[in-house]
């Protein structure tokens, strides 16, 4: 993708706007953090993929694929896990 955009003066500072367009292809979000640094004379933008914190972040997204009928056995404990 390759479009032409303006450099917009915004009080202090200069911004640019990103078509929706290629927010859509790469899947940023509202309030996304990017990384910023100028490579060959070039102004490039990284998206910052956050680590998740805990599990509930790791599994925020996840969604049931109803695949399982009845609990999984995972066989005996071999270490020191809790009993359930």
């Amino acid at each position: 993708m390759k479009t032409q955009i303006h450099l917009v003066k915004w009080g202090n500072s200069k911004v640019v706007e990103i078509p929706s367009k290629a927010i859509k292809q790469l899947n940023l979000a509202d309030d996304q953090e990017l990384t910023f640094t100028i490579k060959d004379g070039s102004i490039v933008l990284t998206p910052v993929k956050k680590q998740p914190t805990n599990i509930h972040d790791l599994f925020a997204d996840w969604e049931d694929d109803g695949k399982r009928e009845q609990k999984l056995d995972w066989g005996k404990a071999k270490g020191h896990e809790l009993p359930w």
